[in-house]
């Protein structure tokens, strides 16, 4: 019976523990968000934007961490970041950078101070072009808040 009780014991030991770690990520609103507003048509990976005003979450700092972009209460897309560079966090003001090719523009990065650079996959036609013609990169200027 004694044996019984310590299995029993340890077992709840563990269960406590394991929850202690996981409860604080369950409550945890976004890592990062803010606003944009685009003057134009992008792409941002898989999801288009059309001009105008939009939010944004990040759920946590990581390349596989998910960014969510709502248009007022209405999610627009889920965005995953190809590559995230937590040592390119010097950029003085957030912003989106986008790039202009064939009267298109997509978004390639989203750059916030402090905390790094989300890098996002662009169409295979345009790894040549952004090598050949930069002044067709264009930025747009993100608000941040702070949670």
């Amino acid at each position: 019976m004694r044996g019984s009780w310590k299995s029993v014991s340890v077992f709840m030991l563990i269960a406590v523990i394991a929850f202690g770690m996981i409860a604080p990520s369950l409550q945890a609103g976004p890592a990062a968000r803010g606003s944009f507003k685009l003057t134009f048509d992008a792409k941002w990976g898989k999801t288009t934007l059309r001009a105008g005003d939009y939010t944004f979450s990040v759920d946590h700092i990581t390349s596989n961490g998910m960014i969510f972009v709502y248009r007022g209460s209405q999610a627009v897309g889920l965005v995953h970041a190809q590559v995230f560079n937590d040592y390119e966090s010097q950029s003085k003001n957030p912003e989106l950078v986008c790039i202009r090719h064939d009267g298109n523009v997509t978004v390639r990065a989203l750059r916030l101070p402090h905390v790094g650079t989300f890098y996002f996959s662009l169409p295979k036609q345009l790894t040549v072009l952004v090598a050949q013609q930069p002044e067709l990169i264009e930025t747009v200027s993100v608000g941040v808040s702070a949670d």
